[in-house]
């Protein structure tokens, strides 16, 4: 007597295994890459924040009389009056430093100076973070020596 019964054979069921974890190998790889994506942007966002408070800041200071408005800084090193650590309202750190470089602006008798401010995570790992430099022109009330 001869029946007529199919499936699959051991092979085709270890070939269609090999292909599905293949598959699921490369959407674990996938989340994984997402998910690092996801915190570089939160992060450029948060140093962008960051940056854009100091120009807030320095912009509210007067020239002449201003600590850290003075032309002066570094970019590469941390400067007395050019330099902080931004913390939250509890008095945390947010994990980054930020440094500014006054210099005069491109027309001393309209009161203008450059500001460049840099935004540095203390995470060294630039797959999640990366620095963030915002430059500006900013105008005081008064004229200051620059």
């Amino acid at each position: 007597m001869f029946t007529n019964e199919r499936g699959f054979t051991l092979v085709e069921a270890l070939v269609a295994m090999v292909i599905c974890t293949i598959g699921l190998v490369s959407m674990a790889e996938l989340m994984a890459v997402t998910l690092r994506l996801q915190q570089l942007g939160r992060n450029s966002t948060a140093a962008v924040r960051l940056a854009q408070d100091k120009v807030d800041e320095l912009m509210a200071l007067d020239f002449p009389t201003g600590v850290g408005i003075q032309c002066g800084g570094s970019l590469t090193a941390p400067m007395l009056n050019y330099n902080d650590d931004p913390q939250d309202f509890n008095g945390n750190s947010q994990g980054y430093q930020r440094r500014w470089v006054v210099s005069a602006g491109p027309d001393a008798d309209l009161r203008l100076r450059t500001v460049t401010v840099r935004v540095i995570p203390i995470v060294t790992d630039n797959r999640v973070a990366r620095s963030f430099d915002l430059t500006t022109i900013i105008r005081g009330a008064l004229p200051g020596p620059c």
